[in-house]
């Protein structure tokens, strides 16, 4: 049986990090039975029995072990032992050592990270909306005992942290955005009234606010988002400098506002990011656009992409990506483009049906992509969306059978530069066929292609549904029949022609993989594209 005495070892696991619980080499669940054995130890005492050392060290260290303990010790817990039970056992130790105090023990004082350690343990158990009322409770507790000259519980930034945070997590409860809220202006409240010191908010409590009510997705949620942002400004002006509003604050709010749905999302947010921009050059270099930014600007044009022709949404996306390009490459680390800002900039040409070439539109910012990845910017390298994208700008283009030959060109040159760099998916097949079908003249020049090209789908397993359509549609109907063995309808086609079709294609291949693509495609299908019939 263990002894309290008998442990100094164990106690030292105690005052240890947090990560040391899965460091020590111990199993999670001798952790656990540790603690509980200490905690039933402590509780079951009688009144005025511990000792100095039990409620100065080994009582508050338990409380912290409870609320601190790592994700891996709570999920290895019995089903009897939940979360609830866990805060149970930290508010049960402070229980015991209020009891002690009041039994006569001098020694046993409770400390403001006590109540922290139960507040924190409640926000940790996942009783969501239950575990916030709680929380709250105890944290106004605590600002009560603390006016009626209890100074030793004086709620400090942790404990209202943990008050919001709480209420961050209760997903059960319509209204936690608004009580988080409620707790953030009484903490406001009660440094600027001089009622408690050290309830001065920081930037951290807006930010766990502003994404409570940015996730919620309610109506007012963009509103009450941008009235954070004023009265943090407010605050700053009358002194308190702890709550500078910064990049990651207006971030949340255009988040907000992009979440919303709302028909004036795209103008608000450019404006928002307007305002930002000019601040910045103020020289109020805490809320610079970063590139999270500018991602978020671009998403807010996708709701103006609709319909095709509409190749305005598609060049302000391309001119605010050409504003990150400059700013980065002028020396702002923040600004570093990565590929899904790039393959965003692409589809939105790509969904502009072309009559005027928007095809090379496309194409430029992936010649910027990847010119930007050449330079050593990793984090960008095109990968098959990129090229795929690209491929179907060509595929919807318009117009001439010249301006379709150079598409097609395009299209060809992009696919193989798709093959080398990455690898064709089951959506390149399918838009490639597309490509084949809507932009070779001559019934010779698509069934050629189309031979090829359908060979290397089910040869690479990626003859998808879409892919096998646009593969019909291209192909004239007897080839159709000589390259499917007369089957037409998809679900009877071999297993072996669809085994990679709607998976996500490795973007990982070995050197020997993407030479065997490059020298099996060259002959069959370069020969294609000096083949086209003239206009």
């Amino acid at each position: 049986m263990l002894k309290l005495e008998a442990l100094p070892i164990f106690l030292c696991l105690l005052s240890a990090p947090a990560g040391a619980y899965v460091t020590t080499g111990l199993p999670a669940h001798t952790h656990r039975a540790f603690l509980r054995k200490l905690t039933d130890d402590i509780c079951n005492t009688s009144p005025g029995s511990l000792s100095i050392e039990t409620v100065n060290h080994t009582a508050p260290m338990l409380m912290s072990a409870w609320a601190e303990a790592p994700e891996k010790l709570h999920l290895s817990a019995p089903a009897q032992f939940s979360g609830k039970e866990r805060a149970m056992a930290v508010e049960g130790l402070l229980k015991r050592m209020i009891d002690e105090r009041r039994a006569g023990n001098a020694a046993a004082i409770v400390k403001t990270q006590d109540y922290n350690a139960v507040m924190k343990s409640w926000a940790m158990s996942g009783e969501q909306s239950a575990a916030a009322v709680r929380v709250e409770e105890i944290l106004t507790k605590m600002q009560d005992m603390y006016e009626a000259g209890d100074n030793d519980v004086q709620p400090d930034l942790v404990s209202f942290q943990i008050a919001i945070e709480a209420w961050t997590k209760a997903s059960d409860d319509e209204n936690a955005p608004r009580r988080a809220h409620r707790i953030l202006e009484w903490m406001c409240g009660l440094h600027l009234s001089s009622k408690n010191d050290l309830a001065a908010p920081d930037t951290s409590c807006f930010h766990m606010v502003l994404k409570s009510w940015a996730g919620s997705r309610k109506l007012e949620s963009p509103i009450m988002a941008e009235h954070l942002i004023m009265w943090m400004q407010h605050l700053q002006s009358i002194g308190l400098d702890s709550v500078k509003p910064d990049t990651m604050c207006f971030n949340i709010v255009m988040s907000a506002w992009l979440k919303s749905g709302d028909i004036a999302a795209e103008k608000r947010i450019r404006e928002i990011f307007e305002y930002m921009d000019r601040a910045s050059r103020n020289g109020h270099k805490h809320f610079k656009p970063d590139a999270g930014t500018y991602n978020i600007v671009i998403s807010s044009i996708s709701p103006a992409v609709k319909k095709y022709f509409d190749s305005c949404a598609a060049r302000r996306a391309d001119k605010i990506l050409a504003r990150l390009e400059k700013g980065f490459l002028a020396g702002d680390e923040s600004l570093r483009p990565d590929t899904i800002i790039y393959n965003q900039v692409i589809d939105y040409w790509a969904k502009t049906q072309s009559v005027r070439g928007y095809f090379l539109k496309a194409r430029d910012v992936l010649d910027r992509q990847i010119a930007m990845h050449a330079s050593g910017v990793r984090r960008c390298k095109p990968d098959v969306m990129s090229y795929t994208a690209v491929i179907a700008a060509c595929a919807s283009t318009y117009g001439t059978w010249d301006e379709k030959k150079r598409a097609f060109e395009l299209a060809h040159k992009t696919f193989m530069e798709c093959c080398e760099h990455s690898e064709p998916n089951d959506v390149t097949y399918g838009i490639m066929f597309k490509a084949v079908s809507r932009l070779l003249q001559s019934r010779a020049e698509r069934d050629r292609y189309s031979r090829t090209l359908f060979s290397l789908t089910c040869e690479d397993g990626f003859l998808g549904e879409m892919a096998f359509s646009r593969f019909e549609e291209a192909v004239s109907k007897e080839v159709f029949k000589e390259l499917t063995n007369g089957v037409s309808c998809y679900g009877e086609l071999p297993r072996e022609w669809k085994r990679n079709a709607h998976q996500k294609s490795s973007s990982k291949k070995t050197s020997k993989k993407e030479e065997t693509v490059t020298i099996r495609m060259n002959p069959a299908l370069k020969s294609h594209t000096s083949q086209h019939a003239s206009p």
